[in-house]
């Protein structure tokens, strides 16, 4: 099996993907068997702080990042963060190993349930990007955005709330009535566009089928792991 580098942002984010592909692994492989995976990170703080040149402080720290995991083995490379992808192409041009697009692993997905109507919840900086709808452009599938004022709900509740781990009763209701409302307008799907997003949906609390792209990451990973 090759080894897996988790170019972390979030410790949610990169634990939730640590512990699927360690638990998945196990159906594939047997009991207490998975790919050996090493974890990097910068303090979160550094994302969050990035100055006037967004995109390119990104694109240095993700960078940087990859090459400290391809050091230490790894033989390829996933972020658990949807928003960092939005400098995907620049990054792969600087690094020496494989690094797994987290958009395009959810449009093959899509397209495999043949999904036709999917809502897409994430950060302001993932609804305004187009990390997914470049991944999505081949397909016969509309992508819905929500309104201004559900982006910046959203987007309040990721940072606010569910980086640091925490899932309010106020957000989770929050949530179920925006879900709602799409259903009722016909989608059939939502894409989880950020990785700490599976902490407050799960299929309890929506009719949509969900497509939770830290799952399928994951999934991703332990795929191209055992190619």
């Amino acid at each position: 099996m090759k080894h897996i580098g988790i170019a972390a942002v979030t410790a949610e984010g990169a634990a939730i993907t640590y512990k699927y592909i360690c638990s998945a692994s196990e159906q594939v492989f047997g009991k207490h068997t998975h790919p050996e995976i090493s974890i990097h990170g910068f303090s979160f703080s550094e994302h969050v702080n990035f100055g006037p040149e967004r995109l390119k402080k990104w694109q240095d720290l993700l960078v940087r990042s990859i090459n400290k995991l391809e050091a230490t083995g790894a033989q390829l490379v996933i972020c658990p963060s949807n928003t960092p992808h939005e400098v995907y192409e620049q990054v792969c041009e600087k690094i020496n190993i494989p690094w797994l697009n987290i958009a395009d692993e959810v449009a093959k997905v899509a397209e495999q349930k043949q999904y036709k109507k999917i809502l897409l919840l994430g950060t302001q900086f993932t609804f305004n990007s187009a990390i997914y709808p470049n991944a999505f452009e081949h397909l016969a599938a509309e992508i819905v955005i929500p309104t201004d004022e559900e982006q910046v709900l959203v987007h309040s509740m990721i940072v606010d709330e569910l980086v640091s781990g925490v899932v309010s009763e106020n957000a989770k209701q929050a949530m179920q009535g925006l879900l709602s409302k799409y259903a009722q307008q016909g989608l059939d799907s939502v894409i989880l566009g950020c990785t700490e997003l599976p902490l407050i949906i799960d299929e309890a609390l929506t009719h949509l089928a969900i497509l939770d792209s830290t799952q399928i990451l994951g999934d991703a990973a332990i795929k191209a792991a055992t190619n």
